[in-house]
């Protein structure tokens, strides 16, 4: 067995799998922005070669969590609301497209789906304290049942690709205030209008819950700390 945990005989795909999700989860829950992430020591620390960790710090700045800047080696990447807005500038048009198409195309079990999804966020939310990743989790899975419903692979890509950009920004507003009990009054609203096959009001309630978001959110971020500039 290596240092890490890691069965030896795991291949080179999945090492870097779980290096990636190590490394995104260290990131997600607060390595401050600038913090240079060293290939080396990254890899002594894991117990791996640096083939793995080489290749899940190139798949975390497709994220947008990392930059790489040649010989000057990684770093977690910056944080701003401009960023942010961007990033729900994005997905307010893709998930306001698949939110209209999945609902109108969702089945009787995918819609049942959906409620049994609402159900475990409530009860999650009811907890003290709330589970963030337990929530987060459902939260996409919520949407994901729907989304998926519209057979547009592409597209769905492109919305779980912006949903890692956007995770850190939501995890800190929530870290610095946010009441998760707002965000789960939203996600019924989605859950009822995606179960009620409308994909027109589907749509308008996604849309509403991104801006929501973003206008709750974009003040948490300008006044929190870790949005300082990087030195």
């Amino acid at each position: 067995m290596a240092p890490n945990g890691f069965p030896p005989t795991l291949s080179i795909a999945s090492v870097t799998e779980v290096v990636y999700d190590h490394l995104r989860g260290r990131i997600l829950r607060g390595l401050a922005p600038g913090q240079p992430l060293r290939l080396n020591i990254l890899a002594a620390e894991l117990g791996v070669s640096t083939t793995p960790v080489r290749m899940a710090l190139e798949r975390l700045a497709s994220d947008g969590l990392v930059i790489q800047a040649g010989r000057r080696g990684a770093t977690v990447a910056p944080l701003s609301v401009a960023d942010f807005q961007d990033i729900y500038a994005v997905r307010r048009c893709l998930e306001g497209a698949a939110a209209r198409l999945g609902a109108a195309l969702m089945t009787n079990a995918e819609r049942e789906e959906m409620r049994q999804l609402s159900r475990r966020l409530q009860e999650i939310v009811q907890s003290t304290p709330p589970d963030l990743d337990q929530y987060l989790e459902s939260e996409w899975q919520l949407h994901e049942v729907c989304y998926t419903a519209c057979h547009y692979e592409r597209m769905l890509a492109e919305i779980r690709s912006f949903r890692r950009q956007a995770e850190r920004y939501f995890r800190l507003a929530l870290a610095e205030g946010m009441n998760v009990l707002e965000d789960m009054d939203q996600q019924r609203d989605f859950c009822t209008a995606c179960v009620s096959g409308d994909g027109g009001a589907a749509e308008r309630v996604a849309i509403a819950l991104l801006n929501w978001t973003v206008e709750r959110v974009a003040p948490i971020l300008a006044n929190s700390r870790a949005m300082a500039p990087v030195r």
